[in-house]
């Protein structure tokens, strides 16, 4: 029997997202366009400034591509820490495959500063979309597909032994309509019961676990994508009310407010497009106790997937998908995630909202597009040009 030919499932966002590289960084950069790294790479563009290092298109005359080259800032030279932070990046990045992950072409040394060559990615990044769109945000088909994307990245990661700890737009770019996860130097290894030495991540996206030190999950990066897709369908941070000033809190909690005992508002407060199941779902990710919010990556996808009707699934009509609440292999991804060490009062935690948008689930209609964000800045209020990220 034959089949007829069909034409491919387009993947990505189903909105027009524009095209061309993320504007770099103002901040001065250490080399300048023309310069050689290590000497076969030559400096041909400016993408970013990090925490680390400074990112680059360069050229490859051996493989006569080009990459990106993320190379430890000169300030930085003999900062064991640094130097251990970018090399464990790299490490990570060679035991992880995924299409949703950035993919990693090598490492070096130059000027005594180590470097890293990852794939080249024109973009925008989801930070730029944002900034492109209406109210800033996208539709909810849009949202839950780039959620899907990257939490499909972040089970391979899980499974893999690491958590990325840094889940915000600035870190997602477009390979062609399709989300990459980028920027690794926060990961950090799967320890179930160890505490990490420092904060990792970006405040308005960190679980409470991580500004706490407490130790960490896959539950944990569960609250971050769940922070994410809570921007995307909104164009709000989870607790933008309280980084504006329209809703006082009193030490710590003015700059992590997620550390209260208060969920933050339902999405569709601010999107009426967004249904009860789906709402409930972010919900329960965003709970401030991690043993509330859905252990796996994998439960989280399936709930998401049921979440797309028919003209917006990332699959044919009447063509079944993976459906069983337990995954094919034993992960990491299935280590209970640890509760929070209660402060005076014990542990409030959100109350748990429906596992999974089951068979009367809401569908999901492709609606308009997205909004507006920032780096490494203070949190802007609604009406100014951009939405900071909160480092």
């Amino acid at each position: 029997m034959t089949a007829r030919p069909a034409r491919p499932r387009r993947l990505g966002l189903l909105t027009d997202v524009g095209g061309g590289p993320s504007q770099g960084s103002r901040r001065p950069y250490p080399y300048a366009v023309g310069d050689r790294i290590a000497g076969d790479l030559t400096v041909i563009g400016h993408l970013a400034a990090g925490r680390l290092g400074h990112l680059y298109q360069v050229w490859s005359a051996r493989e006569w591509c080009a990459f990106t080259c993320k190379i430890l800032t000169p300030s930085l030279r003999g900062d064991r820490r640094a130097v251990a932070a970018l090399r464990r990046e790299a490490r990570i990045l060679r035991q992880v495959d995924h299409p949703n992950l950035i993919r990693a072409f090598g490492e070096g040394e130059h000027d005594d500063l180590p470097y890293l060559l990852m794939e080249y990615i024109e973009g925008p990044s989801i930070f730029d979309l944002l900034e492109r769109r209406p109210q800033r945000r996208v539709g909810v088909a849009d949202a839950v597909r780039v959620a899907i994307h990257v939490g499909a990245g972040l089970y391979h990661l899980h499974r893999r032994g690491y958590l990325h700890l840094d889940l915000k737009p600035a870190n997602l770019l477009l390979r062609g309509a399709v989300p990459v996860l980028t920027d690794f130097d926060a990961a950090r290894r799967i320890r179930p019961g160890r505490r990490p030495r420092e904060r990792l991540g970006t405040a308005p996206y960190m679980a409470p676990e991580q500004v706490l030190r407490a130790p960490l999950s896959p539950a944990t990066d569960v609250y971050g994508l769940a922070a994410v897709l809570y921007e995307l369908l909104t164009g709000r941070w989870p607790y933008e009310a309280v980084y504006v000033g329209e809703e006082p809190r009193e030490g710590e909690e003015k700059r992590y407010p997620q550390l209260g005992y208060d969920p933050p508002p339902p999405p569709s407060t601010y999107n009426p497009e967004i249904g009860p199941a789906l709402d409930a779902l972010i919900l329960r990710c965003l709970s401030r106790d991690p043993e509330a919010r859905p252990a796996s990556m994998h439960s989280v996808l399936l709930s998401l997937m049921e979440a797309l009707d028919a003209p917006s699934a990332l699959w044919p009509e009447g063509v079944a998908i993976e459906r069983r609440r337990t995954p094919r292999e034993a992960a990491w991804a299935e280590t209970p995630a640890p509760a929070l060490d209660a402060p005076a009062g014990g542990l409030a935690a959100v109350p748990a909202a429906p596992d999974a948008l089951r068979s009367g689930r809401d569908a999901v209609r492709p609606g308009p597009p997205l909004a507006d964000l920032t780096p490494d800045a203070q949190p802007s209020a609604p009406d100014a040009p951009g939405h900071a990220n909160v480092a």
